[in-house]
């Protein structure tokens, strides 16, 4: 079962009119083995470095709630009640700041005052995606548009100003196409590259048109490093993250056959494959999420309408059931 975590209200009608909705799906009981899949244990054995490299804390969403949890998931801590639909969210790098997106404004909640306060100082739209901060936790990336400027990856700080990093018509042969739109994905751990998606929403079972790039914070420069139309194993394109050593993308999509998948695409080569998950009948794997070091990352695997578990998995193919009743959505220090 996939269930929308939100849906935003956009300043603009074209916005409106060619805006999806982000899924997250929720885990609704989890089973304490997961036997069809091969290479298991049970949910609770200890994850040690012998088999995988696991610590830091993690962002994890159940039940209209966000909690903080160690990288194996136990003592969560609640940190933020959804009371009303809420866009894109995100955790500093240290796990002190929660950032927000709701009613064309940013957010940020200090964790520890409770205290909250509006980033923006203009109304701004987002047709979604990620929020980013930066590694020293002093500004936030997202994909946004203002009167000023229509579609274009944003940079804001506490102060309030806007710096545009990438408009549309650097990544579209100097023009506005109208059913296309920008979606920040992911900013590299030691903040050196932004990842976004340049993409036109699609009908449904048909393949969908989409980028992805990768922005240089040095250089200012913007390589394409995958073409959606010049290949076949994604046929629509839900997400994609950065390894901690920048050299592979996670990249979340549907295959043809209507389910869930998680490919690996190399930065260095261009190359994309499908990741060593069991391919079952009926089972999706979608929101991958870097664990604290490049080998692993938290997956979420739904067989049919029944079961949901979160799973840790290798580059190399091995897996591990995680004891964590809902969505990994980010790793923190």
């Amino acid at each position: 079962m996939k269930i929308t975590l939100f849906i935003i209200p956009l300043l603009w009608a074209f916005l409106l009119t060619a805006c999806t909705q982000a899924t997250v799906p929720l885990a609704s009981g989890v089973n304490p083995t997961l036997p069809t899949l091969p290479n298991t244990i049970a949910t609770g054995t200890p994850l040690t470095a012998h088999n995988f490299n696991i610590n830091g804390r993690i962002l994890i969403y159940k039940s209209e709630s966000l909690y903080v949890a160690n990288a194996d998931g136990t003592s969560p801590v609640l940190i933020h009640t959804i009371e009303s639909p809420l866009s894109m969210v995100s955790l500093s790098p240290d796990g002190t700041k929660f950032a927000y997106f709701s009613g064309n404004s940013l957010y940020v909640k200090d964790i520890t005052t409770g205290r909250v306060s509006m980033w923006n100082r203009e109304m701004i739209g987002s047709i979604g995606g990620e929020l980013r901060w930066s590694p020293d936790g002093k500004k936030i990336a997202l994909a946004c548009s203002t009167l000023e400027v229509t579609d274009s990856l944003c940079l804001i700080g506490e102060s309030g100003h806007i710096e545009y990093l990438v408009r549309e018509e650097n990544i579209a042969d100097g023009k506005r196409r109208h059913e296309y739109f920008i979606q920040l994905q992911d900013w590299s751990r030691d903040g050196t590259k932004l990842i976004f998606s340049y993409y036109s929403p699609s009908e449904k079972g048909q393949k969908q048109d989409f980028s992805i790039y990768s922005y240089d914070m040095t250089s200012r420069l913007t390589q394409r490093v995958l073409d959606g139309k010049a290949q076949s194993m994604i046929f629509q394109f839900r997400g994609a993250s950065i390894s901690p050593d920048n050299k592979n993308l996670l990249i979340s999509g549907v295959g043809e056959n209507s389910l869930f998948r998680v490919f690996v695409l190399s930065m260095e080569t261009l190359r994309l494959a499908p990741l060593s998950l069991p391919q079952l009948p009926h089972t999706s794997y979608t929101n991958p999420v870097w664990s604290s070091d490049s080998c692993c990352y938290y997956v979420h695997a739904e067989q049919g309408d029944a079961d949901e578990h979160t799973l840790m998995a290798s580059l190399t193919g091995d897996i591990r059931v995680l004891d964590i009743q809902g969505v990994v959505l980010q790793w923190i220090k």
